[in-house]
């Protein structure tokens, strides 16, 4: 753990996708900082401490560690501190987790939270906790209330829900930014070559929560290009103990580009996955679907 002997104001949080309402306590912490003159920081866990606390229910990432780093850093703070959560730590007191974690390692002048931010053994500690701790060891708290859209109070937990029914076309709201997936392109059963309907196979960089299994109309960042593409995931379920893939043909492109890395930026939902009767079918649907992307999205921007 880096110690910070610097005069900061720090953001609590996980910050999984840094969407919407995380960016109103990352602005309030950088403009608290400015003010003090002082350094911003955000201090956040590697893994969702679910993953120690109940595995089953811990959830998929909106945001790999690189990528959540890259967007905080981006909003004007300092440093980002981003820490394991362990037994010894999950089992620390509000207080102990204040006093020993927090302010033993960093010069906290103020803190930065959320409206439902809890902490300490079994999230005993709540913001009230916090403020009581703040005014006996010293430092200033702030709670930001939840920012809300339609309606809806923005959390990555709605976010995930959105991306994992296929709503694709409604994340940016609350994410602030498409939802985009990163990796490599790997060699697949090279069906589409056979047919004149070449996809890109994408192999993942790092575990992320993905869209519904389906067919969706994409962009895709490749060679420093941006392309139009439509992107099917899933299973296959017209081949028998076909593995999970993420599949893209891309419009107007016939390069190799086999260990090469790329991006998918999923736009609009098109359809959701279907078990065809024959190969046939599987490749009349396909060419439709192209066609149909081709007319409805491509043509009007």
């Amino acid at each position: 753990m880096k110690k910070n002997n610097h005069q900061t104001v720090v953001a609590l949080g996980f910050f999984d996708g840094v969407h919407n309402g995380h960016k109103s306590l990352i602005n309030k912490t950088v403009t608290l900082a400015k003010k003090n003159h002082c350094r911003s920081a955000v201090l956040t866990f590697k893994e969702h401490p679910l993953n120690l606390i109940f595995p089953a229910y811990a959830p998929l990432m909106i945001t790999t560690n690189d990528e959540k780093v890259a967007i905080i850093k981006s909003m004007g703070i300092d440093d980002v501190y981003i820490n394991e959560f362990d037994e010894k730590l999950m089992n620390l007191s509000p207080e102990s987790f204040v006093r020993d974690y927090l302010l033993s390692q960093y010069h906290v002048i103020h803190i930065v939270v959320g409206f439902n931010y809890t902490f300490g053994y079994k999230g005993e500690g709540n913001t009230e906790k916090l403020k009581e701790l703040g005014k006996k060891y010293g430092f200033s708290v702030s709670v930001m209330p939840p920012t809300i859209n339609n309606g809806q109070t923005i959390s990555s937990t709605l976010i995930r829900d959105l991306i994992a029914s296929g709503k694709v076309s409604e994340v940016e709201a609350f994410l602030g930014r498409k939802y985009k997936i990163k990796g490599h392109i790997v060699v697949g059963k090279r069906l589409g070559h056979t047919f004149n309907i070449p996809t890109a196979n994408l192999e993942l960089s790092d575990k992320v929560i993905l869209p519904g299994a389906g067919v969706y109309y994409t962009r895709v960042h490749v060679r420093g290009q941006s392309f139009d593409g439509i992107t099917n995931l899933g299973h296959n379920p017209t081949f028998e103990k076909h593995p999970y893939t993420i599949e893209t043909y891309i419009y107007d492109f016939s390069d190799d580009i086999y260990g090469e890395a790329m991006d998918i930026t999923f736009l609009e939902r098109i359809r959701g996955e279907k078990k065809f009767d024959s190969i046939d079918e599987l490749i009349a649907q396909i060419r439709s679907d192209i066609v149909f992307v081709d007319e409805n999205y491509r043509k009007r921007k």
